[in-house]
Parts: structure tokens; C-alpha cells; sequence
């Protein structure tokens, strides 16, 4: 039988979502293959995990480019690459503990880190177990690149030639696409829509999401979208933050638009199917979630590094707006709805690089790996 681990980091980022789509795919493909999500963090460092979060949280909230100029320095890989080797070393028994009771006949890594972990345990062991890297964002960092991983999937041709130049055999990287849930699969009339979400047929839809987090300045930016003349409704989606939807439920009256708030939802794909512009950051899934359902994107505030280059490669695709800062957000707006020419370009170009059937490709992909082990 295949049995299958996949391992993420933090149950609330794209990690986590990437490591459920691809077992939502897996079943799709293969019911009777067992597969099992492990939060490597929590797993391997349950001391850890919370102070790692909150750390990272607040460097992204707070002071980004901090993390910005750390991102993917070749010196900071060098320096590190020891404590890494120390810290797998300190996983090691729970790694030998799931292997024995649970028997993988693949290791899945939707993140560097558990990636890494892996990778070292099977070095030290000599471990024949296949393991496939799965990266979640257009550009992988240098974290990503050990000899021990058998595959590499990633979202396009750049990401493919970054990594062949770090050194990865180029049979290794397969280009599928970061994954997204089946649900994307499928597409809903806008009239099936509005009965179920209650959403308003006659207007334009702005939407304004911040990835599972929840980060950005949503309420100043949905302020000043209600002060635009163009008539449309507003779609807030507020992920895990809770705080944040709260505060949306209590002033949401005061809005003149019509403006509709969702915590996190397992009806993003119908809400991007309706969506005639989504104002976002930069995460790997969001945008891939919006390239395959093509919505004109605007992305403002991506987090320095692995968002700014998503970006950057966006850019070069002409298949995104980006905006630097808040209030350049409105003309933004106004110049896609005002201009359709514009809109429905940013849309062929956002259908042309998406796969909207990646998660499907990264479960073949898996499966073929577990059989050609077997």
C-alpha cells in the first residue's frame, strides 16, 4: 500500500494549505492511498513551534525588511547549514519512531525546513525512501537544495533554471505548478453564486484578501475603496484573523458600499470566480489560486523576499498590477474598471501561466515516485 507524509510548517500559512491540497488530490487520484500531514515544527520541536511563530509573525508584521535582507543570502545559507545539521540530528528518533509504525513509501515537503530535516535523516541512514520537494512560491531559495531530494516541483521555467544553476540535475525539477485545491477544478455561474453567498449579480467585485493570516492594512483599504465614486461591492476575506473579521462584523454597516466579510472560507474558488479584481499580497498559493481562476490582480505590500520575487515574476508576465504602498491602491482600481481593455489583458495573461490542474500533476507525480521505489 502507499503511504505518503507530507510535512508543512505552521498550520495557517501556504505551507500547510499547499501539504492539504496535495492530499486532497492524492485521494482524488488514489483512494486507497494513505496519507498523513505532519507539522514538522510541532512534530519534531513542539517547545519550539510557538516561539518560532510568533517570532516570524511579528518580523513579517512589523519589520519586514528585516527578513528581507536575510532572505536567500548565500552567507546566511553557509552559516547556517551547521545548526541545521544539529537541529535535524535533534529530530532524528521521531523521524525513526513514524518511519517504523507508519512505513512511508514517499516523503512529501511543502516547506524548506521539514524538507532539510529529511533530507539529512536520509543521509545519516542511508534511507531509499523517495523524498519530493514541492515549492510554493515562483522562485526557490537556496534553503531548498539538497542532493538527497529525488524531485523538485516547482511553478515555472525560472524557478527550474534557478535551481539547475545552484547546482540540482535537471531531470530532477519537474515544472507542474504549486498546488491548489480540485476545487479549482470547477467553475460557478455568478448567478449559483449570489444564492448561495447572498452576493449582488448587478455590480463590479473587488475583493481584498491577505493569505491565511490575514496580514496587510484591510480596513484602511477598505475605507478608501468606499470612497470611490465607481460603483461595485467589496469582498473582505480575513483568513485566521480572527481580530480582524470581528472588526469587520461591527462596522460593516457604516460602509455605503455594498461589502460582504468572510473569516477563513472553503469558498475561496467561488469567491475568485466572481471576482472581477482581487487586492492581495504576494503568497505562492493566493496568486496561483487567482492565475488559475484568471482575476486581475492587483498586489500591494508583498512580504520582502519570497513575495517580492513572486512578484517580480508576475511583473515580467504581465499578468499583475503592482502597487507600492496603500494609496496608490484607488487608482489602480479605477484605471482597470474604468479601462476593460486592460482588465481582460491582465486576465489572458494570468490564464496563460496558471495550472489550474497542478494538484493533480503533483499527486501523479508522487504516486509514480512511490512506484518506481517499490
Amino acid at each position: 500500500m502507499k503511504k505518503i507524509i507530507i510535512l508543512y510548517i505552521n498550520d495557517l500559512g501556504g505551507h500547510s494549505q499547499a501539504a492539504r491540497n496535495i492530499k486532497e488530490a492524492l485521494h482524488y487520484k488514489d483512494s486507497q492511498v494513505m496519507v498523513l500531514n505532519i507539522n514538522g515544527f510541532r512534530y519534531f520541536y513542539s517547545y519550539w513551534e510557538k516561539i518560532v511563530d510568533v517570532i516570524y509573525t511579528a518580523v513579517i508584521k512589523h519589520t519586514p525588511f528585516i527578513w528581507g535582507r536575510v532572505y536567500d543570502r548565500q552567507k546566511v545559507v553557509n552559516n547556517l547549514l551547521p545548526i541545521r545539521k544539529w537541529v535535524s540530528r535533534l529530530a532524528f528518533k521521531k523521524i525513526k519512531r513514524i518511519v517504523k509504525e507508519f512505513e512511508p513509501t514517499c516523503f512529501v515537503a511543502t516547506q524548506a525546513f521539514p524538507c532539510g530535516i529529511i533530507a539529512d535523516f536520509k543521509e545519516q541512514f542511508s534511507l531509499n525512501i523517495p523524498l519530493v520537494a514541492v515549492v510554493t512560491d515562483y522562485y526557490p531559495h537556496r534553503f531548498w537544495i539538497d542532493e538527497k531530494v529525488n524531485k523538485y516541483i516547482v511553478a515555472c521555467q525560472v524557478a527550474k533554471e534557478i535551481l539547475v544553476s545552484e547546482g540540482v540535475m535537471a531531470d530532477k525539477v519537474k515544472i507542474l505548478g504549486i498546488p491548489i485545491s480540485v476545487k479549482f477544478l470547477h467553475s460557478y455561474a455568478k448567478d449559483e453564486i449570489c444564492h448561495d453567498l447572498g452576493f449582488k449579480n448587478d455590480l463590479n467585485t473587488v475583493v481584498i484578501m491577505g493569505g491565511g493570516l490575514g496580514l496587510g492594512p484591510f480596513e484602511r483599504v477598505a475605507w478608501e475603496r468606499d470612497e470611490m465614486d465607481h460603483d461595485f461591492q467589496m469582498i473582505v476575506i480575513c483568513g485566521h484573523n480572527k481580530k480582524l473579521y470581528k472588526r469587520f462584523i461591527k462596522i460593516k454597516e457604516k460602509f455605503k458600499k455594498p461589502i460582504f466579510c468572510f473569516g477563513y472560507t472553503e469558498h475561496v474558488h467561488k469567491i475568485m470566480d466572481f471576482a472581477d479584481i482581487i487586492i492581495t499580497k504576494g503568497g505562492g498559493i493566493t496568486v496561483s489560486e487567482s492565475l488559475a481562476k484568471g482575476v486581475a490582480l492587483i498586489i500591494a505590500h508583498p512580504i520582502p523576499g519570497q513575495e517580492e520575487r513572486n512578484v517580480r515574476y508576475l511583473l515580467d508576465k504581465n499578468a499583475v498590477v503592482k502597487i507600492d504602498n496603500e494609496y496608490q491602491i484607488t487608482d489602480a482600481v479605477r484605471d482597470l474598471l474604468d479601462n476593460k481593455k486592460k482588465m481582460y489583458s491582465l486576465k489572458e495573461h494570468a490564464k496563460e501561466i496558471s495550472f489550474i490542474d497542478s494538484s493533480l500533476r503533483v499527486a501523479e507525480l508522487i504516486l509514480a515516485e512511490t512506484e518506481e521505489d517499490n
